[in-house]
């Protein structure tokens, strides 16, 4: 079996009085080296949104996007819970998503 390397991403917090970075959480699915990953803080929660990659099971290969069009996974951390929930979705578009180039903004309805 193959071993592919992985990404951990850490969320650090800063406290004034002892003067050191603590550990607030960590995103619960790991990423493969080669993820992006956009970010977006939304009603006090960060959203870690990346693209859903399946494993070939028969063949130990690469990631690939999955067939049946392109799927985000988002995981979204409360902080005042400091807990995570994630949820697949669809995008609004058959264009693929490239989180390297993607822009992200809040916006007002």
């Amino acid at each position: 079996m193959a071993y592919l390397p992985t990404i951990v991403l850490l969320f650090l917090r800063y406290d004034i009085s002892s003067n050191r970075w603590q550990k607030e959480s960590s995103v619960p699915r790991t990423a493969l080296v080669d993820f992006c990953f956009g970010f977006a803080a939304l009603d006090g929660e960060l959203h870690v949104l990346s693209p859903l990659y399946t494993i070939d099971s028969k063949e130990n290969r690469r990631p690939r996007l999955q067939k049946k069009g392109a799927t985000i996974l988002i995981q979204i951390y409360h902080p005042k819970k400091r807990a995570w929930r994630s949820m697949t979705t669809k995008p609004p578009s058959n264009c693929s998503l490239d989180f390297k180039t993607v822009v992200m903004c809040t916006i007002r309805i």
